[in-house]
């Protein structure tokens, strides 16, 4: 069994008919929905994907929507979308339609509500915004890295309390054995 893809190159990958292409773009699309940062979403973009044209029939038409994607987002985050988007072989030869799309109305409405980066690539659906929740500063760690982490700084607090308590025991010995403190010991007990 293979992983949810994380970035365009690896749906590309793992996909060997339309079908497979269109449920690995979901699930890699649902892995998107939980990125939190620009940076992380850069890295799901950049790579630059297999052409599936040749593999399967219509693959003319994923490489039209991993290139649309690759866009779209990039424009989301105010990044240039990556250049292997707008090679001439990542556009559909032919208008596509989502399947639903049969009624003349619904086309009308496709072809005039479509984002711009998958009009230009002859893809046509109404629902392909991704509503993003990006936020500022770091991306979110994952909770077992969260714990590797406090677990270390634990540790190095640790240590450097186990070494604090042993200067302060060595001075302490050092301060009792000296002729001028002599009888001036402090009663821990009071």
């Amino acid at each position: 069994m293979t992983s949810k893809p994380t970035s365009l190159r690896e749906v590309a990958d793992q996909s060997d008919t339309l079908a497979g292409f269109g449920r690995n773009l979901r699930d890699w699309l649902h892995e998107v929905r939980h990125l939190t940062s620009r940076s992380q979403l850069e890295r799901a973009l950049t790579d630059n994907p297999p052409c599936l044209n040749g593999r399967f029939p219509n693959g003319d038409v994923a490489d039209a929507w991993l290139a649309s994607y690759a866009e779209l987002l990039s424009s989301q985050i105010d990044r240039e979308p990556p250049a292997w988007s707008f090679e001439p072989s990542r556009t559909a030869r032919e208008p596509w339609f989502a399947e639903d799309y049969t009624s003349p109305r619904l086309r009308l409405l496709a072809l005039l509500h479509s984002p711009l980066p998958f009009k230009r690539r002859n893809i046509y659906a109404l629902n392909v915004e991704l509503v993003l929740h990006l936020r500022a500063g770091r991306p979110r760690k994952p909770e077992n890295q969260k714990r590797k982490t406090n677990a270390a700084r634990q540790s190095r607090f640790r240590a450097r309390r186990r070494e604090e308590l042993e200067r302060l025991r060595r001075l302490l010995q050092a301060n009792s054995a000296s002729p001028e403190t002599a009888g001036n010991e402090p009663d821990f007990a009071a």
